[in-house]
């Protein structure tokens, strides 16, 4: 079987170099909510006394680092990609799509973050190990 492409997969170059230039060096920042805040995707609720409000994305951040992470999740969410089963099961969970996909950008954003700060590489199954088979 043929390896897939990160652009059948995930991301692909244009978007990592958007959001690069976006963000700069990954590593300058110590938390994965520093660089959730420069995007706009941290969530924020206004809440008081009985009142219970919704909890939000800010969009304080860039506007083009969350229109890349968005484009982003839905290139992942497709049949072939990294964040198919993720967002389906959110979906099923009764979810509506587009907060699915937020939610998806913001997991794609984590992941990201983590490859920059270690300086490694995506591997889909990485831990993932099959069972033993048991000898007859």
């Amino acid at each position: 079987m043929e390896p897939q492409s990160s652009v059948d997969q995930g991301i692909g170059r244009v978007t990592v170099a958007g959001l690069t230039g976006e963000v700069g060096d990954f590593r300058k920042f110590h938390t994965v909510s520093e660089v959730m805040k420069l995007a706009g995707l941290d969530l924020y609720e206004i809440s008081s006394g009985r009142h219970k409000g919704r909890r939000r994305i800010s969009k304080r951040g860039r506007s083009l680092m969350r229109k890349l992470l968005f484009f982003g999740a839905i290139n992942a969410v497709k049949s072939k990609g990294i964040l198919h089963k993720p967002y389906h099961e959110m979906l099923d969970r009764g979810m509506p799509k587009i907060k699915a996909l937020v939610a998806m950008a913001r997991k794609l954003l984590r992941v990201i973050f983590a490859l920059a700060r270690d300086g490694s590489v995506y591997m889909e199954n990485h831990g993932y190990q099959e069972p033993l088979k048991l000898a007859a």
